[in-house]
């Protein structure tokens, strides 16, 4: 085989392994996108129980469901990008707020560092204490005392119902708090607490803190989907 032929044929293998390469990059980047951020069946459709179905029957179409475009993400240099909110949902008329947390296989590994545990946590097992810390203005009228704690008060809701399910990559809770009451002229925030289990203090500061509600900050509509208005009629 002559050299020259021997040179064409190595540049036709290698422009063939980039190809494949490229082909193969493109893919990955592809199904990440695409298909690895897609929530599971039990996650994506609202929760429907007593309080959600009461709150339908009563106002039906009317019913006001809305959120805010707040970070979906713990950025803090300690927890940067352990967790994510995909989306979540406030119903006032059904003092409720329903969100859906997630986190991908590299937490459980910050998880193990973190807490100095011996095994790496099993993917889909109860790991979190989640819980909502409403922070609600004494003082409305006067903004310049908001950082004195004196003048706030701190409600902790604990979570009527967390459905846990998992994909490839990620670890979903749909988290679903009842009897939150919005003031808007007395609630300042909202924010959803992540503390790991075994290490639960209240009076410390939490291993994620996600911001779902400012009184500030403005509205947007969330609009039910045909499975979540199915669930709605349906439930008995």
């Amino acid at each position: 085989m002559s050299t020259r032929r021997t040179i064409r044929i190595m540049s036709i293998v290698i422009k063939a392994m980039l190809s494949l390469f490229v082909f193969s990059v493109c893919a990955l980047i592809i199904w990440r996108v695409f298909f690895s951020t897609k929530e599971p069946e039990s996650i994506k459709d609202l929760y429907v129980n007593e309080e959600l179905a009461e709150a339908y029957a009563e106002h039906g179409d009317d019913l006001v469901l809305k959120y805010q475009n707040q970070f979906s993400m713990t950025y803090s240099k300690d927890n940067a990008g352990y967790f994510g909110i995909s989306r979540y949902v406030i119903i006032p008329q059904a003092n409720q707020i329903q969100i859906v947390l997630r986190y991908n296989d590299k937490t459980l590994k910050h998880l193990k560092e973190d807490f100095d545990l011996d095994e790496l946590p099993e993917k889909g097992e109860e790991l979190l204490d989640l819980t909502l810390r409403q922070i609600i203005d004494l003082t409305p009228d006067d903004t310049t005392d908001n950082e004195d704690l004196s003048k706030l008060a701190i409600l902790r809701h604990k979570p009527s119902k967390v459905i846990t399910d998992t994909t490839a990559l990620y670890t979903y809770h749909r988290i679903v708090f009842d009897g939150v009451e919005i003031d808007e002229d007395d609630v300042s925030s909202i924010m959803l607490d992540i503390y790991y289990e075994d290490a639960v203090n209240y009076e410390e500061s939490a291993y994620g803190a996600l911001l779902i509600y400012d009184n500030t900050a403005p509205w947007f509509e969330y609009k039910l989907t045909a499975a979540d208005k199915k669930a709605l009629k349906d439930f008995d």
